[in-house]
């Protein structure tokens, strides 16, 4: 008889989210700073693994040799990012977030305004999933991809404070992605979808990005093509001072006289996507919230 799966969770005690919230309202500065970047300290020496994943990543964008201390910016930087969505939760303040000059931001913001449900894909990299929600703001009825875990009080939060306007459809439970966006979609619902981890995409082509030719799912542009849906990336990077910067990619439009004359296009499109992506982290590296190994170099595709 096979074993059950071992259900996903983030790492750290069951209570932990929910202590951060707490301290960083009620502790002063002076103890609250110190206690969290100890803590991280902790995190750093007990989690060899990722430790090991945040080196490899962090040699590549950085073009030099890593120490233990940039580890520690890199786990101080998630758990930053953490904290400010816990922060966010309970006092939203949409201002915080800023379209950047960068990128394509008029094509972004006329999808925005138009009434067309979207794919909006993103990475996990600093708020994505506020930038998910955000995209409520708009009117827009939004649906978040993901893969339910345990000790997961981040989403949660995200999603009492935004109600009905966004839900998330949980990946590795019941339905397939498939089925389950099928319904999503015939209800004129958008969907957010976040498109870095192999796993995570049932359809895989190799990219260049960070220096190799490295495999990323593609499932988004298959979506594109059978639901005639536009795609869109964005994501938002802490600047200073509380700020947050949008970049957004130009939107691509699944146009074509075949299925592959579309993908191919949508390839392409994507190819531009991690370009936007791979000068992003060479200026902002701590901000790459995968604590796994860097996509596969080459690999089959699918």
């Amino acid at each position: 008889m096979p074993k059950p799966k071992r259900r996903l969770r983030n790492p750290g005690p069951s209570w932990g989210y929910r202590f951060l919230a707490w301290a960083s309202q009620d502790w002063p500065g002076w103890l609250y700073r110190p206690s969290l970047k100890l803590g991280v300290w902790v995190a750093v020496c007990l989690m060899p693994r990722q430790r090991k994943y945040s080196r490899d990543y962090l040699q590549v964008v950085l073009r030099r040799p890593v120490g233990w201390r940039d580890c520690f910016c890199h786990f101080l930087a998630l758990t930053d990012a953490l904290v400010y969505k816990l922060e966010f939760a309970q006092r939203p303040s949409t201002s915080a977030f800023q379209l950047s000059t960068r990128g394509h931001s008029a094509s972004f913001q006329t999808l925005l305004e138009s009434p067309r449900p979207a794919l909006f894909g993103t990475f996990h990299i600093g708020h994505s999933d506020l930038i998910g929600c955000l995209l409520a703001d708009f009117g827009r009825r939004i649906r978040m991809v993901r893969e339910r875990v345990g000790n997961a009080y981040d989403l949660k939060v995200l999603g009492d404070l935004f109600g009905e306007s966004v839900e998330f459809v949980w990946i590795n439970e019941g339905e397939s992605m498939l089925f389950a966006l099928k319904s999503v979609v015939d209800d004129g619902v958008s969907v957010a979808l976040q498109c870095d981890r192999e796993e995570h995409g049932s359809r895989h082509r190799v990219f260049d990005f960070l220096g190799s030719r490295r495999r990323f799912p593609v499932t988004i542009y298959h979506l594109a093509f059978l639901f005639e849906m536009p795609v869109v990336f964005s994501f938002g990077v802490p600047v200073a001072d509380g700020m947050n910067e949008i970049f957004c990619s130009e939107t691509f439009e699944p146009r074509g006289d075949s299925k592959r004359e579309v993908l191919e296009a949508g390839y392409d499109h994507f190819q531009g996507v991690l370009k936007m992506l791979e000068e992003v982290l060479h200026e902002h590296p701590y901000v790459w919230f995968n604590f796994l190994p860097l996509n596969s170099e080459q690999g089959d595709v699918t």
